[in-house]
């Protein structure tokens, strides 16, 4: 009886800790994570990264219980975290107007000033089918082109020649540097002849296209390891051309982000002297994203004065582009007059003024031109050669500044006249 008792007490013992262990093992078994309530693509369309990488361990970890393949999951990972990375950097822009256009007719809506260089396309300038939608870049002086062309195997690289006075042109010479062995395209070469803008589908890329930027590297004959810069410009989507007027301080991209079909949509924008980004820890999240995804133009919008004078330049470049087109020259009043023939102005002053601009912005020319070539000789010149032009070309810009001082000043007077002010 005494071992029966013993027994019995033993078993209960055992009984009472199983079912301790049991109501202890389910006290720390983890509570189920609570997901964001949207898909992988939705969080992603958003900018949501966060959720986005929350969802994708979610699924990674419900495809490992079930032993299928996470391959792609975590490649979409591994993207997530880059984007989240350049989201964390995105650059401040002030954007002044946006407007949607068929891809196709993306280049007539580039004002570039003259002494910025021409953009057209590989049919255009090479007269030759363009099956890939290639373009050309052609230098101020017409001496230098940059251009993408397809290759036997698919891809697209970039090459330059030099073009002579009788219209011939050099051996093509292949970007050294730039070559990734993906699709290349959309080259833009900026007045210092050395800094270049392209869009590529290379593994830094954020999706499809993305734009990057390069420096020549005239000792090592070769441009420098591109860079990808960031947002607001690249996005999940294709972001292709990328082109910055510094005499207009304009500057204009081309995506097909929040586009349809085969439209794209190029923004106008204010190049930043330096880059400055927005400080994450210091806003709402997602404000920041709006201004990534670039939601609304008028997000960027800070500054009023600085806006309406970039607007003004941007009427100016449209202006010039139409009186270009029509062999005329163009000068802007008022917001709603714009003369484009000498025999517009109706007061004497005016009329002398105009000799004067019309002088100045030849003489403006002339410098920007012989500016133009130094530089572009500067970059590619030996380390003695450099110290013997940088004088000239220090010169040549402290003239470009007073030209550009005088004429904005004849400018001026200009308009008091006329307006009898």
């Amino acid at each position: 009886m005494k071992r029966t008792l013993t027994v019995l007490l033993m078993l209960m013992l055992i009984t009472s800790l199983s079912a301790q262990r049991r109501s202890t093992s389910r006290a720390r078994k983890a509570p189920e994570p609570v997901l964001p309530q949207m898909t992988v693509d939705e969080a992603m369309a958003s900018y949501d990264f966060e959720s986005a990488e929350i969802l994708l361990n979610h699924e990674i970890a419900t495809r490992k219980k079930r032993k299928e393949s996470t391959l792609e999951q975590e490649e979409l990972l591994s993207w997530m975290h880059k984007a989240q990375m350049k989201l964390n950097a995105v650059e401040k822009v002030t954007f002044i107007d946006s407007i949607i256009v068929p891809r196709s007719e993306v280049l007539q809506h580039i004002q570039l000033s003259p002494e910025c260089g021409t953009l057209t396309s590989y049919a255009s300038f090479f007269q030759s089918p363009d099956t890939m939608d290639c373009t050309v870049f052609q230098s101020e002086m017409g001496d230098q082109i940059y251009y993408a062309q397809p290759e036997g195997n698919g891809c697209i690289n970039l090459y330059s020649r030099s073009k002579y006075t009788d219209g011939s042109t050099s051996n093509p010479v292949l970007l050294a540097g730039l070559s990734d062995k993906s699709q290349q395209n959309y080259p833009f070469m900026m007045a210092d002849g050395t800094t270049i803008y392209f869009a590529s589908q290379g593994n830094e890329s954020l999706g499809g296209y993305d734009i990057f930027m390069s420096r020549y590297d005239a000792d090592e004959r070769r441009f420098l390891a591109p860079e990808n810069i960031g947002m607001p410009f690249n996005s999940p989507g294709n972001d292709y051309l990328y082109a910055v007027d510094e005499f207009s301080k304009l500057g204009w991209f081309v995506t097909d982000r929040n586009t349809t079909g085969d439209s794209v949509c190029i923004y106008t924008f204010i190049p930043n002297e330096t880059r400055q980004v927005y400080v994450p820890e210091e806003m709402d999240k997602a404000r920041l994203r709006q201004l990534a995804r670039i939601s609304s133009i008028r997000d960027t919008w800070t500054n009023e004065e600085v806006l309406r004078a970039a607007q003004f330049r941007l009427r100016q470049a449209n202006h010039a582009k139409q009186a270009q087109d029509s062999n005329d020259f163009n000068f802007i009043v008022t917001d709603n007059i714009v003369y484009h023939k000498k025999s517009d102005f109706s007061n004497d002053i005016a009329l002398k003024l105009f000799e004067s601009w019309s002088y100045a912005k030849s003489e403006l020319q002339k410098t920007r031109k012989t500016l133009s070539t130094m530089r572009s000789n500067y970059y590619r010149a030996t380390a003695a050669k450099r110290t013997e032009m940088k004088t000239d070309i220090l010169t040549l810009e402290q003239n470009e500044e007073q030209w550009v001082k005088q004429i904005r000043q004849i400018e001026k007077d200009m308009r008091k006249a006329e307006l009898g002010l």
